[in-house]
């Protein structure tokens, strides 16, 4: 995976900065919150889902894919790529999930630079 195919990170703190200071729902935050703090920041839907209390993956792509959306704009993509707007902060990891099978997300490396310069989840 290119981590920085759609940005450096300062190009991702910019747009993290701007969705902050104009307001974003406590669901998105906590999505991106809960993959900052996953194991090597990957993770499934499914173990998203759990984390912030949806019954399930569906939800999770619905939710988090409208905050990629807006950080893609921002990072002035008008497309989703791959027809994925969450392929903007995440991609696919090398292997699935070994415990459920299920495909792993891995947060892109300017991403999580962008959020940790940023300070949101010292937590």
């Amino acid at each position: 995976m290119n981590h920085e195919e759609f940005g450096s990170s300062d190009a991702y703190y910019k747009a993290f900065r701007t969705i902050l200071s104009k307001g974003v729902a406590d669901s998105h935050l906590a999505l991106l919150r809960a993959h900052f703090h996953a194991r090597r920041h990957t993770a499934t839907w499914a173990q998203l889902a759990k984390e912030v209390g949806y019954a399930n993956g569906n939800a999770v792509n619905l939710q988090y894919g409208t905050l990629a959306g807006r950080v893609a704009r921002l990072l002035r993509i008008s497309e989703p790529p791959k027809g994925f707007w969450l392929y903007v902060l995440a991609g696919w990891a090398d292997r699935r999930d070994a415990a459920s099978g299920h495909t792993a997300f891995v947060l892109r490396r300017p991403v999580i630079k962008a959020l940790m310069r940023l300070g949101v989840f010292s937590d």
